[in-house]
């Protein structure tokens, strides 16, 4: 589930560059499925090259440099912000 909704042709970085709204339950699935990985991976060394690939420049993949409403801006951002927290936790940074 994190690596389809975080790479690939319709992952959710490619909707926001193809402007294709991403809706919310989309973002706390995606949420809920990182927080099992973290658990799951917590005392292991390694993770799966393709789930680390995931969150390689995970900021910019959310972060868009093109005409949108402040709100929604904030809101790309705040999810590009959490992401990378969980990327923290994941990897053990």
């Amino acid at each position: 589930m994190v690596e389809a909704r975080l790479l690939g042709p319709e992952s959710i970085p490619v909707r926001i560059r193809t402007r294709i709204a991403i809706k919310d339950v989309e973002i706390a699935e995606l949420y809920a499925a990182l927080d099992v990985l973290i658990v799951h991976y917590q005392d292991q060394d390694a993770v799966p090259k393709t789930l680390a690939a995931a969150f390689v420049d995970i900021y910019n993949g959310f972060v868009q440099r093109f005409e949108q409403d402040a709100e929604q801006a904030r809101r790309l951002e705040d999810m590009a912000i959490a992401l990378q927290d969980k990327a923290y936790q994941l990897l053990g940074a």
